[in-house]
């Protein structure tokens, strides 16, 4: 993709999969937006954002990270008023009803969808 409808976006990614953090660092880039990290790590992510909160626009976060929840950083973001959404390969359903009002990307992408749910995030930060 070729937009820069992200420009000037921050986005920090949260995904355990190395080749798909990989991908989707490249396709938000592509779009503008500067990827200002990824980690696969809950510990490693939360102390990113208590350190950088003041840079970040809008997180992608994967619901499990090896096999541990992700809803602590979750919790972190909304407290700091971080706007984010959640990408799982799980049915959407199966986040924690407390989340339902941040909206969730199933795994695998459909680029078009992955690109207008960060943009829309994005927009409101």
């Amino acid at each position: 993709m070729s937009n820069d409808i992200l420009a000037g976006c921050r986005v920090y990614v949260v995904e355990d999969n190395y080749l798909l953090a990989l991908s989707v660092s490249e396709f938000l880039e592509s779009a503008g937006a500067e990827v200002l990290g990824v980690t696969g790590k809950l510990a490693e992510a939360q102390r990113y954002v208590a350190e950088h909160d003041d840079r970040i626009d809008a997180v992608l976060l994967d619901v499990n990270l090896r096999s541990e929840m992700s809803y602590p950083l979750a919790d972190q973001l909304v407290a700091l008023d971080i706007p984010f959404l959640f990408t799982t390969g799980y049915d959407a359903a199966a986040i924690d009803a407390r989340f339902g009002d941040h909206p969730v990307c199933s795994k695998p992408f459909v680029p078009a969808t992955l690109w207008e749910m960060v943009s829309a995030i994005c927009t409101r930060h």
